[in-house]
């Protein structure tokens, strides 16, 4: 019975030192302008490395280098959720070649990324890069965070909202991204057996895989934490990072909320959307309201709490959502 005793306190202490070894590598910064330089951007990527601001600027034409599936369903009211239960005439077939559009994206990623305990729901739109120059989304096809992208994906005679490399535009063929693991890139750089590699940076600095994790164990949601991610040793950080792993096993498939620090911009949502924000002062207008209720009964929080800031403002929740840009 002493001996059982003295083995379970052992086996306590070990945790306890293996825990503190991992929050303080969490703790610790990380310099990821190496890796960032190293990694196999695609030829319409710039990759900038700012050594006296710790960071990288990114820019690329937003095509991704594996191209586009040859059609793809534009809903024709992208308010009629959700796309599983739409019938085919409720869809516009456009052909990639002739509707998709170049999006010139331009952003700056910190190359010392800082683990935070406090977590930052991801908003729509951009919320991270990939290597083949394309944008990392995150699950969602709106802001109340509903509508999962993959979940609901729908496909009439062979045409898909959402193509096999996870990925789509948005409804005016710009601004190509992933909602999951963007297939077509992992498929042809991942081994069996091996980590995956990193395939994209998000808003944080931190680095985004796919489903492989050590020795090549498919990673699922239950291997990570509430932002999908954990500590671990990578080919590109041998001595371990904190990194996103996107799923294929259920949503959430990607990253939708940050375990790194991040700016004002981003937590308040108005970083990355992918486009042009929201026109603010056009729905104040439309709404009867200052610029200042608007954004005050939103709030900060993403998805904002609609009904709290429709009662906030004294109109209906729909009147609201009408006014507000759609989602795409």
């Amino acid at each position: 019975m002493k001996n059982k005793l003295l083995f379970s306190v052992a086996t306590l202490s070990v945790v306890v030192a293996v825990s503190a070894v991992e929050l303080k590598s969490l703790s610790s910064q990380v310099d990821t302008s190496l890796a960032v330089q190293q990694v196999n951007w695609a030829e319409n990527v710039e990759i900038s490395i700012n050594k006296d601001d710790n960071s990288f600027r990114f820019q690329s034409n937003g095509i991704p280098s594996h191209g586009f599936a040859e059609k793809y369903l534009i809903p024709n009211d992208v308010m009629s959720m959700p796309f599983s239960d739409n019938a085919a005439d409720e869809f516009t077939v456009v052909k990639s070649a002739e509707y998709f559009k170049e999006t010139q994206i331009d952003t700056t990623i910190t190359t010392q990324p800082t683990y935070v305990t406090d977590t930052t729901n991801t908003s729509l739109g951009r919320i991270g890069v990939a290597i083949t120059g394309a944008q990392i989304f995150n699950d969602y096809e709106d802001m109340e965070r509903s509508i999962t992208a993959l979940d609901d994906n729908v496909v009439h005679d062979h045409v898909p909202f959402v193509d096999e490399c996870n990925g789509h535009t948005l409804v005016n063929g710009t601004n190509y991204h992933y909602h999951g693991i963007p297939l077509c890139v992992t498929d042809s750089l991942d081994v069996e057996g091996q980590h995956s590699m990193m395939i994209g940076v998000l808003e944080d600095g931190f680095p985004v895989y796919g489903n492989q994790g050590i020795n090549g164990v498919t990673v699922t949601n239950d291997d990570l934490d509430e932002c999908s991610g954990h500590f671990e040793a990578t080919p590109e950080f041998p001595e371990g990072i904190y990194h996103y792993h996107l799923t294929a096993d259920e949503a959430p498939y990607m990253i939708n909320c940050y375990h790194g620090e991040v700016s004002d911009s981003i937590k308040h949502g108005n970083h990355g959307q992918g486009g042009p924000g929201p026109d603010f002062s056009a729905v104040a207008d439309q709404l009867n309201v200052s610029v200042a209720q608007l954004r005050e009964a939103l709030g900060q929080t993403m998805p904002p709490d609609f009904d709290k800031a429709a009662k906030a403002l004294g109109i209906t929740a729909q009147a609201l959502r009408d006014a507000l840009p759609p989602p795409q």
